[in-house]
């Protein structure tokens, strides 16, 4: 299906085509897949703008531009053109948009059978390089019980897996810190409907257990390097509330000092927190931890600003939060929780399927719910613009929180997402039949998905 310019000379039965306007478009296929590219060719006749209408709620001004569909189905593209004369024309093509067969895709590494695979954390080994991941495996049938495991993959994707601990309770996420000395400290949420707590266990750089640690009243999401030091920021109950927690440990791991915050009578956590110019920003929330059911009430996200000193500059609370009524038990507490600060200053702070992009001052500019995503999930910033997970879709967002790109994928729980020179690499699981699976997956920056069979 084309459509052609007419050459014929100008006269009285051929008219200048410059004094005609005529809308009109080719596109580069009618059927394609989820995730590929669709080349869209002007053809128009005395056109001086063009609007195309994807079909998806996306609008395209660029003469030939190229387009990616998130999701499977019928599209009706419509290009509006206009004339320096104000006046209107406009066109429309169908195409057909069909899933895309995901293991043309993503590897599927083997779980097996009877088996959850749960990915908790992906990251870069600074040692080696190697991309690891650490990840829980739930014997679901038998009594092989509920162990993590720190997992390297090569240039191949074939991976070395190492044992660390049995997952005493509930956990959603997990960290490593590589020590100087090159011991390694892996940190798991640990809790109950009721209990708020980490677990800690140390290895040195040929794998002897150095130690392990259990705490119900004190937990670590992350860390972030200060000179010889490591600032591990968190929770940790005191008098009988739980405060936000940034714990200052030394190049062997020791901890030294802990500056501790309340803000009004409520507990509060730091789940993210980033070093800036005027010393640091941290995301968490304030709550109500309660003695009877629902555990948690009251819950509300947190944005807070340190100087250099860790003293709190400032603090915002978002109070309409939606995630008020859904946070109900520690037990949502100990997922993921993500903070970036684009080059244009703005923050943008997701958990709980909740996003929020806020100004540098912490003001909200927009919010966004993602109902029925799990609570790790990961974000990803890109100087300008930022990619997130939720429950099936990778989103691509401008500054301001507007989404430009969207991705349908099979993925359900995804911690972070790691940028490998331009491109975009996560270990994801997937719902499947009652159990939990693995693959690994890579996309570029506009989410158009890469072959990692290739």
């Amino acid at each position: 299906t084309s459509c052609s310019k007419d050459n014929s000379p100008s006269g009285p039965d051929n008219p200048d085509p410059n004094s005609t306007l005529e809308a009109c478009f080719e596109v580069s296929k009618e059927i394609l897949l989820v995730g590929e590219n669709l080349q869209i060719n002007n053809c128009s006749l005395g056109a001086s703008t063009y609007s195309y209408n994807l079909g998806n709620g996306e609008t395209r001004t660029e003469e030939n531009p190229t387009v990616v569909y998130g999701k499977s189905g019928d599209y009706t593209i419509a290009l509006t053109v206009s004339n320096d004369a104000m006046e209107t024309n406009t066109f429309t093509r169908q195409v057909l948009v069909n899933d895309a067969i995901v293991e043309d895709f993503f590897i599927f590494p083997e779980v097996a059978e009877g088996f959850n695979g749960i990915p908790l954390e992906t990251g870069i080994n600074p040692v080696n390089g190697s991309i690891y991941s650490i990840e829980l495996l739930e014997d679901l049938e038998g009594s092989g019980g509920e162990k993590f495991y720190y997992k390297e993959l090569d240039e191949s994707y074939e991976s070395s897996t190492i044992y660390i601990a049995d997952k005493p309770y509930n956990s959603n996420s997990a960290f490593v810190n590589f020590y100087p000395s090159g011991n390694m400290n892996f940190v798991f949420s640990r809790t109950l409907d009721g209990l708020y707590g980490t677990q800690e266990v140390t290895y040195n750089n040929v794998w002897n257990f150095l130690n392990g640690i259990n705490s119900s009243s004190k937990h670590s999401y992350g860390y972030l390097a200060e000179g010889t030091n490591f600032l591990y920021f968190g929770t940790e109950e005191y008098s009988g509330i739980y405060k936000t927690a940034v714990e200052t440990r030394n190049s062997s791991g020791d901890a030294f000092e802990v500056a501790l915050n309340s803000f009004g009578d409520a507990d509060s956590m730091i789940g993210d927190m980033i070093k800036v110019e005027s010393g640091y920003i941290a995301f968490g929330a304030v709550f109500s931890k309660n003695l009877t059911n629902p555990k948690i009430t009251n819950y509300k996200p947190l944005l807070i600003f340190f100087d250099s000193g860790l003293n709190v500059s400032s603090h915002i609370i978002y109070e309409d939060s939606v995630l008020d009524s859904k946070i109900t038990s520690s037990n949502d507490l100990n997922g993921r929780y993500h903070l970036e600060q684009l080059s244009n200053g703005n923050i943008a702070m997701y958990a709980h399927g909740e996003l929020t992009v806020a100004n540098a001052s912490g003001t909200r500019i927009s919010s966004s719910y993602f109902e029925g995503t799990k609570n790790n999930q990961a974000m990803v910033s890109l100087g300008d613009s930022f990619v997130i997970s939720s429950d099936e879709n990778l989103r691509k967002f401008d500054s301001n929180g507007s989404q430009i790109k969207q991705l349908n994928y099979p993925g359900n729980y995804l911690p972070e997402i790691l940028n490998i020179d331009g491109d975009l690499f996560f270990v994801a699981g997937f719902d499947m039949e009652g159990e939990v699976k693995l693959l690994y997956g890579s996309t570029d920056t506009d989410l158009n998905p890469i072959n990692l069979n290739d």
